[in-house]
């Protein structure tokens, strides 16, 4: 049986990533699910983008959390990849449930609050989490996921029946990998996946180098910006933790299995970073004997598709559906209307 198609961030090879643009033409595609990510606004509104800043996906320097939905709404969230998503907005949580709705499998990363204690806040968001799927009408399709895994405890406490997914990242090191962006607005080339030419490890370390110095100017992206926007992540994600601390909760994860062993819930979805895959080969078979299913992120390589295909999850999380969808049945073609959106 082929694993399930999940486009992350929707079709965001071609399209600009968390846009609704993005997941129609990930659904027009054919795949099984979507994938995004949902921040709170200064007014407690969920929209859909992945980093606390704009800065990455439009032309102007804004903390999310700190503006809202209406100045948001005023923002070009398309641009940047091309003139033909010009004028897309940063949708609403039920603005992208809408057009997800399409598919049968959504995943809804929920990002920690900005700042938020360890107790009080996260027990308000985790029921925020609730009511919001429960009142979209299709609950029974969103599988909530975060990195944050006491909030996710807390919403199966209040939702047994809420399917949710564990997010983990290979190492303390992929909270600081500079995405495609950063890196060609820091004057490093990429390859077709995105991945510096000259290694991740080099392109981190320019990065904090960059940081350390003054800002970029204002036509490109601020290193120390996205520097601070990942530390924002890391704090937010483990709230009330020293670093001692913090590190100690990342190093119990490098043993998946062990840990999802130790978690005082049962979560349905395991969605690791893929490489965590070669490190342990037998992750995915392991995860599966528990009952539990493997969706490793972001597969978009070649060899790194074939790779995981080999291992058999039930999921495989994706930028480029389109190159999957390929592999998968080698008669594919792209249907018309997910075409004509590309023309």
């Amino acid at each position: 049986m082929r694993p399930k198609v999940i486009a992350h961030r929707g079709a965001s090879h071609l399209a600009p990533e968390n846009t609704l643009s993005a997941f129609r033409l990930a659904i027009n595609m054919g795949v099984d699910g979507v994938e995004f990510d949902t921040l709170l606004t200064a007014d407690n509104q969920l929209v859909v983008h992945h980093e606390y800043i704009t800065d990455l996906h439009c032309p102007v320097h804004k903390v999310i959390p700190q503006c809202t939905l209406a100045e948001l709404k005023t923002l070009d969230f398309g641009s940047w990849k091309g003139e033909k998503w010009a004028g897309e907005q940063i949708p609403t949580l039920a603005e992208a449930l809408d057009v997800c709705s399409a598919v049968d499998h959504i995943q809804v990363e929920f990002k920690s609050p900005l700042g938020a204690n360890a107790t009080t806040d996260q027990d308000a968001f985790a029921q925020r989490i609730v009511e919001e799927v429960e009142s979209s009408g299709i609950a029974d399709k969103i599988i909530v996921t975060s990195f944050n895994h006491g909030i996710l405890s807390r919403v199966k406490k209040l939702a047994p029946d809420q399917r949710v997914g564990v997010l983990t990242l290979n190492s303390l090191d992929s909270y600081l990998s500079p995405p495609p962006a950063l890196l060609q607005a820091i004057g490093l080339e990429t390859d077709e996946n995105g991945l510096a030419l000259d290694g991740q490890e080099q392109a981190t370390q320019t990065l904090m180098e960059l940081s350390q110095s003054t800002s970029l100017d204002d036509e490109n992206i601020s290193p120390a910006r996205w520097t601070m926007d990942r530390i924002w992540a890391l704090t937010s994600d483990y709230p009330g933790q020293n670093l001692f601390e913090l590190l100690q909760s990342l190093l119990s994860q490098h043993d998946l299995v062990s840990y999802l062993s130790t978690l005082d819930f049962q979560p349905e979805v395991l969605s690791c970073q893929y490489n965590t895959c070669f490190r342990d080969r037998d992750l995915v078979q392991q995860v599966e004997a528990m009952g539990i299913e493997a969706a490793p992120w972001p597969v978009d390589g070649v060899y790194d598709l074939e790779s995981i295909l080999a291992m058999n999850p039930t999921s495989i999380v994706t930028n480029r559906p389109e190159r999957l969808l390929q592999m998968l049945d080698p008669s594919f073609t792209l249907p018309e209307a997910a075409a004509a959106m590309l023309a």
